[in-house]
């Protein structure tokens, strides 16, 4: 069937009379099958969605009483940015035992919910971390959280820009976990691969906002993060669906 002009006409001039005319059109077509089948199939895909969250969180053990605390606080604390999901800090926890880490480097420590997830971690190893934070009112928060979680003794926090306090860092670490300004994250690559130990991980958060950020800014400075990571030789990656995306790197 074909929807004449004069069709169109008359939804302008008597749209109640014509949208039972239109509906009517569609039906012919099969539309409104395809619609139903469209919709149901977007609910089936929330629900599986659904399913795999609670199944995740089944298995989602948190290292730490304060990490709730913590995850709170960023809604009512001025530039603070939503922390890592929990899946991702469980993952940054169990690549940190998995390497049997001593020396860790975070940068961006925001509120300190990662820094916690890393902290407890090296705990267990042994380790140490030094987490670096520029904006100054949430390097202070971060200090009382990371005080308040009693995890003072295994991390080093100082407030200062990554890009400018990198050069000066001489010691080897076994893990960088690079989370701070996604511009930052090609400029800051070099001295990554310069500190990091051989067999050592470079572990990039958001990597799938690539695709996912609505900011055409964000989607290509992570975008040519990927790309430099994955075409570098240096490096073995693999970027890894979880949270926001992990790209996590090998240094050869």
């Amino acid at each position: 069937p074909r929807l004449k002009i004069s069709s169109l006409i008359v939804l302008f001039q008597n749209p109640r009379k014509s949208l039972k005319r239109l509906w009517g059109f569609l039906w012919r077509l099969g539309l409104l099958d395809i619609i139903t089948l469209l919709t149901r199939s977007k609910i089936q895909v929330m629900r599986m969605k659904e399913d795999l969250e609670k199944y995740l969180s089944h298995y989602l053990i948190l290292p730490h009483s304060y990490l709730d605390v913590v995850a709170a606080q960023h809604l009512d604390i001025l530039n603070a940015l939503p922390h890592v999901e929990p899946e991702t800090g469980q993952t940054l926890h169990t690549l940190v035992l998995a390497q049997n880490a001593q020396q860790v480097l975070e940068l961006g420590t925001c509120l300190g919910y990662s820094t916690i997830w890393l902290a407890t971690a090296l705990r267990m190893t042994g380790g140490k971390l030094l987490t670096v934070e520029k904006d100054e009112d949430l390097y202070w928060q971060a200090r009382k959280n990371i005080e308040r979680a009693g995890l003072q003794d295994v991390v080093e926090m100082v407030c200062a820009d990554a890009a400018e306090l990198l050069p000066y860092l001489h010691r080897e670490y076994d893990i960088i976990f690079q989370d701070s300004r996604k511009n930052l994250y090609v400029p800051l690559l070099e001295e990554c691969i310069r500190l990091v130990r051989p067999k050592g991980l470079i572990i990039a958060d958001d990597t799938l906002l690539a695709v996912t950020n609505r900011y055409a800014t964000i989607r290509s400075a992570v975008d040519a993060y990927n790309q430099k990571v994955f075409s570098d030789s240096r490096l073995s990656s693999v970027l890894i669906p979880v949270g926001d995306g992990l790209t996590v790197s090998v240094k050869i």
